[in-house]
């Protein structure tokens, strides 16, 4: 059987069979709760109708909390099958374009499995998150423009186009990396639309309109949700939300440690997604567009040049800053593995041709059938790792973090990792709500002040914005002197607790005591074997190190160390060998529990 294809109802049905294919891994091995990352904060977005950090994506936390809707799983689980859904949708769409381009099923078809089988999407369509929705958008916009290119005629396809490109700013920004290949197919087209100029006008207006979940954020906000970054009330508001004026509009993140470095691990981490099985066929495919559809390979060659070298290099995000750095950036890497894969088909074409021509007695189906059974293994041997239906490492840390919190304390998360999954399990499931939570990057911003005020009579916060210089921790400790106060985590660079503040471990939390209150060893021990006992702390070997759950493994890790360090001060050294072995047990790989150790042999 050739490699020919068929179109029409023939092209919709394949597009079908490998959506549920997708649909079903991705099924089996989603998240069935909270995870780390900005999914829990997502989630609660959605699930209370309130606003996530800017830009907002106002179109995800509407399609969100219809999942919540659904009659099965928790709330958690069917948000989470947003992404699932608009994954396997995303490869669907891959599969129509390729078949479209390529006249060809089966090799439309392993495009389309070999971007649902790809570690890097898979792994990214397994919790809510913005991204899936995204891919899905930008492999809608991509076909209308495949179709009006072929059919310029067909007008209703370009307006159509306009409208999902405007649709998809409500939702991921990086979608307009796709405007250079937008404007190259226009430019093609130019005296179609020199002819009829107001078809522009009318697509304009169809983008306009793309815009309007935007106004969500207004509607949303003015409810005073039980979750609402920027506490949006004005259109200037509106404005800093969807800039991301908080966080440096030209800047993936402002953390501190995260930016600078040089730009080349960045692009070899993005290259190394696509693996050797997808870069092979690519390279051909980019061979056999140009022989055969060379405008659709100039049009894939600006859209991935925008959407992946050339945005992986302005990031500016250091991958040697931190482990989970690259945890932060591969997310980024989906949406030129959107525009890349319909290539792989046309690799499937050329290499089909050229091993029929070598060795004439072979089929036109070996190259297919050979690389289907290589993404097969592929699947196979990612499938436990990537696995995230057992995944319950964020919900257990974030219930032992508030069932270790006082009533009527103030617990001050000191990061992402650590403050989503307690925003989540406050917010949308009231567990914890006896505790002012307060997260401090948050501090930062205005807004977030004058929101804890109000939704907080009795917390005093003597400043409009925390700067960690002279608006810092020890004026808000000070005004609030009644009040029990304890972080998770570090507190990097406020240092203003350290002339009249100690440190007192807590379990996971640590409590900001006055030098002049004393607190003696054993009676730090008795409450720590109590409370570290009842913890929930992630199996040996269970939490992914290189994302966000490494920041929760140290939590519980350093929280044993620090009783090590203070039974090794008071000269207690089998009390102390217990506290770094415990330390060791739940991370084999912490070294400053070996260390200490070691010390304790000499």
């Amino acid at each position: 059987m050739s490699l020919e294809v068929a179109r029409g109802r023939d092209s919709w049905l394949g597009a079908l069979v490998v959506t549920i294919a997708a649909a079903t891994l991705y099924f089996f091995s989603a998240a069935r709760d909270i995870v780390v990352g900005d999914t829990p904060e997502l989630i609660t977005a959605a699930a209370t109708l309130g606003v996530a950090h800017p830009p907002g994506y106002p179109l995800f936390t509407i399609l969100g909390h219809l999942f919540t809707l659904l009659p099965f799983g928790s709330i958690p689980f069917r948000v989470n099958l947003l992404s699932v859904v608009c994954d396997s949708l995303a490869v669907g769409v891959v599969y129509v374009i390729a078949d479209h381009l390529v006249r060809s099923r089966i090799a439309a078809a392993v495009a389309a499995i070999g971007l649902a089988a790809n570690p890097t999407f898979w792994q990214w369509s397994l919790e809510a998150e913005v991204f899936p929705l995204n891919n899905l958008l930008a492999a809608v916009l991509i076909l209308l423009l495949v179709f009006w290119h072929e059919h310029p005629s067909r007008m209703r396809v370009l307006i159509g186009a306009f409208f999902v490109a405007g649709l998809g700013l409500t939702n991921h920004q990086t979608i307009v990396l796709l405007g250079p290949a937008f404007c190259f197919v226009l430019w093609r087209q130019r005296d179609i639309l020199r002819a009829r100029p107001q078809i522009l006008l009318v697509g304009a207006a169809a983008f306009a309109i793309g815009l309007l979940p935007y106004g969500y954020v207004l509607w949303a906000a003015a409810r005073h949700p039980a979750y609402s970054w920027g506490n949006v009330s004005s259109l200037d508001d509106l404005i800093s939300l969807i800039t991301r004026r908080s966080y440096g509009s030209t800047r993936l993140v402002n953390t501190p440690g995260y930016t600078g470095g040089s730009a080349w691990p960045r692009l070899a981490a993005f290259f190394i997604s696509f693996g050797w099985l997808g870069g092979i066929l690519i390279c051909a495919g980019a061979i056999e567009a140009f022989r055969s559809r060379r405008w659709y390979f100039w049009f894939t060659l600006l859209a991935f040049i925008f959407a992946g070298p050339f945005f992986i290099w302005i990031t500016n995000l250091n991958l040697e800053s931190a482990p989970s750095s690259l945890f932060v950036l591969q997310r980024f890497f989906l949406l030129a593995h959107i525009v890349l894969a319909p290539l792989i088909a046309f690799g499937i074409v050329l290499l089909a041709k050229v091993t029929v021509r070598l060795w004439p007695i072979l089929s036109q189906r070996l190259v297919p059938a050979v690389c289907l059974v290589a993404i097969g293994s592929t699947v196979a041997a990612n499938y436990r790792r990537l696995d995230h239906s057992g995944n319950f490492i964020a919900r257990r840390f974030a219930e032992d973090v508030m069932s270790q919190a006082q009533p009527d304390s103030i617990l001050l998360a000191t990061g992402d990792g650590f403050a989503f999954p307690l925003i989540y399990l406050q917010k949308v499931e009231h567990i914890g709500t006896d505790v002012t939570l307060i997260v401090l990057p948050m501090l930062l911003g205005e807004w977030y002040a004058k929101q804890l005020r109000e939704e907080h009579a009795d917390l005093v916060i003597p400043f409009d914005r925390y700067d960690r210089a002279t608006r810092n921790l020890k004026e808000l400790v000070e005004a609030n002197p009644d009040r029990t106060i304890a972080f998770t985590g570090t507190l990097e660079n406020d240092h203003s607790l350290d002339t009249e503040f100690w440190p007192y471990q807590q379990g996971l939390l640590t409590v900001i005591m006055p030098k002049s209150q004393h607190r003696d060893l054993a009676t730090m021990i008795s409450q720590n074997e109590k409370l570290l006992g009842q913890c929930q702390p992630p199996a040996p070997g269970s939490a992914r190190l290189d994302t966000f759950e490494a920041d929760i493994v140290s939590l519980y890790t350093f929280a044993f160390l620090r009783l090590g360090d203070a039974c090794a001060q008071a000269g207690l050294p089998q009390e102390a060998r217990s506290w770094y072995e415990r330390a060791i047990a739940i991370n084999p790989q912490f070294s400053q529990a070996r260390d200490a150790l070691a010390r304790l042999e000499h």
